[in-house]
């Protein structure tokens, strides 16, 4: 199936990318339970991570990735629903009070807003591994005073 421009959904397609992503995640999680992969659409990353983190969860919108991933990753726990719905307190209960570790290639359209999701759960997150559209990454690191310095470079 093709990506969801009404999602903003871009697959990850390089394997060398993936790999390099996923070893930045680093969790020393037991199984991976602290482990929360935002929109995993065609499990690019998720293979691999499952890999390594068998009890990881997954947060996909798209039901067809969703199938998809039942399908292709049978014993991967999937939370079907928008991450900005996501119930970061009972991941962390789930993961018996492990801060957790986030990782996902974020869709370009709600960026921002899962950034401030990630912030406002901050206290139960010790990482989050994200890759995001360089627009985006440039808004996030910008300095005072140019022309791309906003909301997202004050947090």
């Amino acid at each position: 199936y093709k990506a969801k421009q009404s999602l903003g959904q871009n697959f990850l397609v390089d394997k060398g990318v993936a790999n390099r992503i996923i070893d930045s995640l680093n969790c020393q999680s037991e199984d991976g339970v602290a482990v929360v992969e935002v929109g995993p659409g065609k499990g690019a990353l998720t293979a691999g991570l499952l890999n390594l983190y068998p009890e990881m969860t997954a947060v996909e919108i798209d039901h067809r990735s969703v199938e998809y991933l039942a399908q292709e990753l049978p014993t991967l726990k999937v939370v079907e629903g928008s991450v900005l719905g996501f119930d970061w307190e009972e991941q962390y209960r789930r993961a018996k009070n492990q801060q957790l570790s986030v990782i996902g290639n974020l869709p370009y359209y709600i960026t921002s807003q899962i950034l401030f999701s990630l912030i406002d759960a901050g206290p139960m997150i010790k990482r989050a591994v994200v890759t995001m559209q360089l627009e985006v990454a440039q808004r996030v690191v910008a300095p005072p005073g140019s022309r791309t310095y906003g909301i997202l470079s004050v947090v």
